[in-house]
């Protein structure tokens, strides 16, 4: 009798292990409904932009999701505490105050975005969203980024997406509406004052522009950082084609590489 109520007692823990397991499988592989609901915009990026006043901060305060794909991240440092994020109608740099952001959104991962509460600014005429204004300098107020405190609450991480496809554009078709996009630029090269020079002063972590010219004579500045880790690096002389981050500052038309392997000028020089 002893025997079989300790056998009954193994059976019945046994079972109700069972039970617990898979019951914990279901609630584990069931998708969180906060997941579903960020990953369903109601605004596009090209709206949000249109909200913006060039030199004006504006708080979003309708509860508003954007979703897209990063399309630049930190990893090389060559953007410092910030991602790009685009979808299909447009892009925008996010303001991030934290480092090392390219473990949590690398380039190719669909993120969510929830802006209530968040604010629109730009620096230089670049549109950003982060999380305030800085008034301290009345003269000069700022954006201020989203603290690290609020990355899991206001922005969701998704899939990663296995292919980026830049938006071919000359350079003469770039204009604001191309703000913050994954672009590429056909048949350009660095000018000859610099070609084989460094991209940027690394080793006093300035950052330096080259120009870039297309064979039809438009040119860009390629903007880089120099706390990059490509910095030292130097400029290929060759032709070919490059993909990037338009950017700008003021009227002037920029650049910028996640790292060098954005460069593909292999061809031959324009004649």
């Amino acid at each position: 009798m002893i025997y079989q109520s300790f056998f009954q007692q193994r059976i019945f823990f046994g079972l109700l292990f069972m039970i617990q397991f898979y019951s914990c499988e279901r609630q584990y592989d069931a998708p969180p409904m906060d997941i579903e609901t960020a990953f369903a915009p109601d605004m596009t990026i090209k709206e949000l932009r249109a909200k913006h006043v060039m030199g004006k901060f504006e708080q979003i305060s309708d509860a508003r999701i954007i979703v897209g794909v990063v399309v630049a991240d930190d990893a090389s440092d060559n953007f410092y505490k910030s991602i790009v994020v685009q979808d299909t109608t447009g892009g925008i740099t996010i303001r991030m105050d934290g480092i090392k952001l390219a473990a949590n959104y690398p380039i190719g991962r669909k993120i969510a975005i929830s802006l209530k509460g968040l604010w629109l600014g730009d620096y230089g005429k670049l549109i950003q969203l982060g999380a305030g204004v800085d008034n301290s300098d009345p003269a000069n107020p700022a954006l201020v980024s989203i603290p690290q405190t609020l990355f899991d609450q206001t922005i969701k991480k998704g899939e990663m997406m296995k292919q980026l496809i830049p938006l071919k554009l000359s350079t003469g078709q770039l204009n604001n509406n191309y703000q913050s996009m994954y672009i590429r630029l056909d048949s350009v090269e660095f000018i000859p004052a610099d070609t084989s020079k460094c991209y940027a002063d690394f080793a006093n972590k300035l950052s330096l522009n080259r120009t870039l010219k297309s064979c039809s004579g438009a040119s860009i500045l390629l903007r880089t950082s120099g706390y990059a880790d490509f910095a030292d690096l130097k400029t290929p002389s060759g032709n070919g084609y490059i993909t990037g981050i338009y950017s700008v500052f003021g009227s002037t038309k920029q650049f910028l590489i996640r790292d060098t392997s954005d460069i593909h000028l292999y061809q031959n020089r324009c004649k």
